[in-house]
């Protein structure tokens, strides 16, 4: 079911989101963070790798990527991309769902993990995913996740004015929300904490379309340059207040894993 859901999407994926203004800003913040967190000649783990941005990305900087996404569609628009950009060398892609890491050879380890715009939301049991993911990581292995947030301002002004009352606050059911045969769930940060905390140690949390909406409600901002450049620097000052990841349309969360003899109650996180 799931990769039936995704493959649908990947002819148009580039054109409605990667390509667009909206979605070309909001990926740079996150881009700002992968050359912070990913380092050459690591060798990463990317969880729903869709078409390959992020992945080719970091290829291009040195790092090795084995980039996974349940969808062939995907998969192949992102290998195609690899091979006309040269970076192929660097990227092993993976048609696997996430919460399958635990078929991967025994003892094959990383020096990081990304899951980019909301892949993780489309998980059925984080917990058990961020155990998978504790035992694939080296100690001190940094994590990089964006995730969709149950606070939208944003979604909910866009919905509210047009009547779409159900749609406006759809993210707060906490069962989830059923799109094309898969549960969405939208956790808030406290909850991600509260899953990453007995393997991971957070660092950073950061809002992600706290001030430029989300793509479906952007295409006013493409006829209009100069009020995407202010709304894109007031994203940019958000990133300095953790406190906003709350209510945005996606979050950051940075971590850090920690050493394996080591319980969460004696490391201090910090989030700055």
């Amino acid at each position: 079911m799931q990769d039936c859901a995704f493959d649908a999407m990947a002819g148009t994926y580039d054109a409605t989101f990667t390509d667009s203004r909206v979605g070309r800003a909001l990926r740079e913040i996150v881009w700002s963070r992968l050359e912070h967190t990913f380092r050459a000649p690591q060798r990463i783990l990317e969880l729903g790798c869709g078409t390959g941005e992020d992945a080719l990305r970091l290829a291009r900087s040195g790092v090795h990527v084995v980039a996974t996404d349940p969808s062939s569609g995907m998969i192949q628009v992102a290998r195609c991309k690899a091979v006309n950009g040269n970076c192929a060398q660097h990227i092993e892609f993976r048609c696997v769902a996430m919460e399958d890491i635990g078929s991967f050879p025994a003892g094959e380890m990383f020096d990081g993990v990304l899951s980019n715009f909301g892949a993780v939301n489309c998980v059925p049991n984080l917990k058990t995913l961020v155990a998978d993911l504790a035992g694939r990581l080296t100690p001190g292995a940094p994590l990089l996740w964006v995730v969709m947030g149950r606070y939208a301002p944003w979604e909910w002004l866009w919905y509210l004015v047009r009547g779409h009352w159900r749609k406006a606050w759809r993210r707060l059911d906490r069962g989830g929300v059923e799109w094309r045969g898969l549960t969405i769930s939208y956790p808030t940060p406290a909850q991600i904490r509260a899953v990453l905390r007995p393997h991971f140690a957070i660092t950073r949390l950061a809002p992600l379309g706290v001030a430029l909406p989300p793509s479906y409600a952007a295409g006013w901002l493409d006829r209009s340059p100069r009020a995407l450049a202010v709304l894109a620097r007031l994203e940019k000052l958000a990133q300095r207040s953790s406190a906003l990841a709350s209510l945005s349309d996606h979050f950051i969360v940075e971590a850090t894993r920690l050493p394996r003899q080591s319980g969460h109650m004696n490391t201090p996180e910090r989030v700055g």
